[in-house]
């Protein structure tokens, strides 16, 4: 019989959905930190509405750059010009309604304490997730590093 660990390595691979999925999240922890920290340094110079939509788009670009190499394994694509435009594209509607989200739990929240404000944006967040995932693994991402279509498996 197979070990867990090996089993559980297999499923979570790069060329599975599940390993991709496991790895989209951990990175949208990370880009979640970093529109975060750029919202929060922002804000204090800027209406809160600006700031969300320049933060979104830092971590936007961070999501770019490690899912193409880490989550997905397209680093070697020579495609990244069009990767890029189609991964932005696939997260404008996302950056819409994390502003949205956003906007309108600010407006019905009684304060602005900082556990509040962490509340908002990671519920606005897990929103976004699933379309970013699926657009990201379908769109812009959608050839492994041999090529081939992604497994669905």
């Amino acid at each position: 019989m197979e070990p867990i660990a090996t089993r559980a390595a297999a499923l979570l691979g790069r060329d599975r959905i599940g390993g991709q999925a496991v790895r989209f999240v951990a990175v949208g922890l990370i880009n979640t930190v970093v529109d975060l920290a750029a919202f929060y340094l922002l804000a204090r110079v800027m209406p809160e509405v600006v700031a969300k939509f320049i933060s979104y788009n830092l971590g936007t670009f961070n999501s770019f750059v490690l899912n193409k190499y880490w989550t997905f394994g397209a680093g070697s694509s020579k495609h990244w010009l069009r990767e890029f435009w189609l991964f932005f594209a696939v997260n404008i509607p996302p950056l819409v309604v994390d502003v949205v989200v956003f906007t309108m739990l600010g407006l019905w929240a009684s304060s602005g304490n900082t556990w509040e404000r962490l509340t908002k944006a990671f519920g606005a967040a897990i929103v976004t997730t699933a379309w970013t995932f699926f657009g990201s693994r379908y769109l812009a991402f959608r050839r492994t590093p041999s090529g081939t279509a992604p497994s669905n498996s």
